[in-house]
């Protein structure tokens, strides 16, 4: 960390230089781990769930390949800052979120010299960085913030050490807008003392901290923890002082919520798009009608500033992993398939690859080491790659980045998107299941030569611009035309349909050859479980508490840039 009086200079230094805005991230994929939890210094190596298991920033350096091949151009890291030590009620501090100086160095990930390689490892491949930051408290093992006390904890070493620093302790009352942002997050175990964010003495420290944070270790990106828990005025004037793009968390199963927190002259960049989340587990895990999820859907496209860099997310630390939640591999494919190919900026948490399970903290933040030992040919890490992949090669075409894609047709199973020229086929008919389904407002040309750039099968549209879809195995599906799919490169030479299309519409019935960048299309297997995800618990969680016929709607819209109760310890 830089000296402390060094810190206020460097705003100005900052307001010249290279920073990572929106626009450079909106085309980006992230991969979100834990630092402790990637990979091990040491094969074998076992881990012990509410302690440190050995990962750290070097080993994230040694295993980049890993997540490059998986398609992915930035990674999401935990907290990197100096925080409490020693065993608590709840465990070890190994995700990062108990700070005593969120700009410190945490030495069990590493060294200063350690995280700044990482950076440059990162940007040597054209990777991007981005770093949680849980600047909303500073954590203690007790309530105690007078002056005496806070002088004296962690040995002498909290970033700020005055009461009036602090807001007064009280249990949040999640119907008070005020109490959410100034009452304390937890206080048995471990205490999160809520800061004074409001205060300019406070407010002044932190975003010159931020700022020196950034230039020094070259961090690209912040995901800003907690973020409903602060003046909205401070996340945007935080923000503004490090120059780089940040995405909010706001811990609400709903557009709207998270969604204001983008808007209006004091807005942040970005948050994540837990509306859509709530609509995935609502279809693909616990099998209700997709108008669910067409709801959700249409929301995102008008409720946020710039839905374009929304953070689409299916699981993370702090909520049950995807896996737990369906027990249907091809519903959970098309899941994945939503998340990276409806719009926004993927931000897949490291474990869906291998199919982790875990409901609660700390289940759902096993070591990756202990579930599949990175390996890279099961069929979700092909899958998640094929996914990448298409949604690269389609923004390099122009304009798919800029949109989100819109619903065109829904009905109980099933429903599809057009985005950017392609048609978004998901399915929660399941594994081993079949059946066709015509898709009347397609967007194709009459008799169309169209290509699922997830599975290489070709298809004919109809005369009057539908497509049959036809059902294998569940899959989702992504068509294209066939001169879009050539440009992509994806799936090789093109072979024509072996039968003739009927007079409105056609199936798929022919494969491409192939690229060796194809997902496998085996059928897997994932534990059940009657674990929910619901408003209710989503808020628990960060206080300590546990076919019918087919529609038409609008075409896409395109947007243009400017350019357990540990789990509440640790969002």
């Amino acid at each position: 960390m830089l000296p402390f009086t060094a810190l206020f200079g460097v705003l100005s230094l900052l307001a010249s230089a290279q920073a990572a805005s929106k626009d450079d991230w909106r085309s980006r994929s992230v991969y979100q781990l834990l630092t402790d939890r990637f990979a091990p210094p040491m094969p074998g190596l076992k881990c012990n769930l509410g302690s440190y298991c050995g990962g750290n920033w070097r080993t994230i350096i040694d295993n980049l390949d890993y997540i490059e091949g998986l398609g992915f151009d930035s990674i999401w890291i935990s907290p990197t800052g100096l925080g409490i030590e020693g065993p608590t009620k709840w465990g070890d501090n190994y995700h990062g979120y108990w700070g005593i100086d969120q700009f410190g160095i945490n030495q069990h990930f590493g060294t200063a010299a350690d995280l700044k390689a990482l950076s440059a490892a990162l940007h040597d491949r054209g990777m991007l960085l981005m770093v949680d930051l849980a600047v909303n408290h500073i954590a203690s093992t007790n309530t105690d913030i007078s002056d005496s006390a806070l002088a004296s904890k962690s040995d002498g070493k909290l970033l700020f050490k005055k009461e009036s620093e602090y807001h007064p302790v009280c249990k949040i009352n999640y119907d008070d807008k005020k109490s959410v942002e100034q009452c304390w997050m937890a206080q048995d175990g471990v205490a999160l003392m809520d800061l004074k964010t409001e205060s300019a003495a406070v407010a002044d420290v932190l975003k010159s901290g931020f700022a020196a944070y950034l230039e020094e270790y070259g961090i690209d990106g912040a995901r800003i923890d907690a973020a409903k828990h602060m003046d909205k005025q401070f996340l945007h004037d935080f923000c503004e002082a490090g120059n780089t793009f940040c995405i909010g968390e706001v811990l609400e199963q709903n557009t709207g919520g998270p969604a204001a927190y983008t808007q209006g002259d004091n807005g942040i960049d970005s948050v994540f798009g837990f509306g859509m989340t709530k609509g995935a587990v609502e279809v693909f895990a616990k099998d209700k009608p997709m108008s669910t999820l067409a709801r959700f859907a249409k929301e995102a496209l008008t409720a946020y500033a710039d839905p374009t860099v929304i953070g689409a997310v299916l699981d993370n630390h702090d909520l049950p992993r995807f896996n737990s939640l369906a027990s249907d591999k091809s519903n959970v494919y098309n899941a994945m398939a939503l998340q990276f190919l409806f719009g926004g900026i993927p931000t897949m948490y490291y474990g869906l690859e291998q199919n982790m399970t875990g409901e609660e903290d700390p289940q759902n933040r096993q070591a990756l080491w202990l579930n599949g030992e990175l390996k890279t040919d099961g069929e979700s890490y092909q899958r998640i790659k094929r996914l990448n992949l298409v949604r690269k090669k389609m923004g390099e075409l122009g304009g798919f980045h800029e949109v989100l894609a819109s619903q065109v047709a829904v009905q109980d199973d099933d429903i599809a998107f057009e985005r950017n020229g392609g048609l978004l086929v998901l399915t929660k008919r399941g594994e081993g299941q079949g059946g066709e389904w015509t898709v009347s407002e397609a967007g194709f040309s009459a008799s169309a030569k169209v290509v699922d750039l997830l599975s290489c099968t070709t298809a004919t549209a109809g005369a009057d611009g539908s497509l049959k879809i036809t059902f294998k195995n569940g899959f989702p599906s992504f068509y294209v035309t066939s001169e879009i799919a050539g440009q992509t490169g994806i799936c090789g030479g093109s072979k024509e349909a072996d039968t003739a299309p009927a007079s409105s519409s056609a199936s798929a019935s022919s494969t491409f050859s192939a690229s060796s960048d194809a997902s496998t299309s085996i059928a897997g297997s994932a534990t059940s479980s009657s674990a929910q995800l619901n408003a209710p618990d989503l808020i628990a969680s960060e206080v300590g508490s546990t076919g019918s016929s087919a529609t038409a709607v609008p075409a896409t819209t395109t947007f243009t840039s400017s350019a357990s109760a540990s789990s509440a310890l640790t969002d």
